[in-house]
């Protein structure tokens, strides 16, 4: 069980980088360390600055928006290239849970 859920911290770590950076970034393929997750039932990330708790959702994911820092003003933005396959698999699954909530309804009628 600890083994998946390593695997999920270190691939949501992997699809953020600094937008400050991107240029540099992108020219050298030498990305920032990635901000560390915990576990919690309040999905998101710490910021890689100030270790503010910033809250990330499948939506944010999914539309690559950016997810800025309350208190520093720090923005992460989703890798798009490296990400794709990994939002495919996240829209994939909000619209499983989107189905479900359906069926839950219908069944509650």
């Amino acid at each position: 069980m600890a083994n998946w859920f390593s695997k999920l911290k270190e691939w949501a770590a992997s699809i953020f980088y600094k937008s400050s950076n991107l240029e540099a970034a992108t020219a050298t393929e030498d990305l920032e360390v990635t901000p560390s997750l915990d576990i919690s039932r309040r999905p998101g990330i710490n910021c890689p600055e100030c270790k503010t708790r910033l809250t990330v959702s499948i939506q944010n994911l999914i539309n690559y928006e950016p997810v800025i820092c309350h208190n520093c003003g720090l923005e992460l933005i989703v890798d798009e290239e490296k990400s794709r396959s990994s939002i495919e698999s996240l829209r994939k699954l909000q619209h499983g849970l989107d189905e479900a909530a359906k069926v839950r309804q219908q069944g509650q009628l």
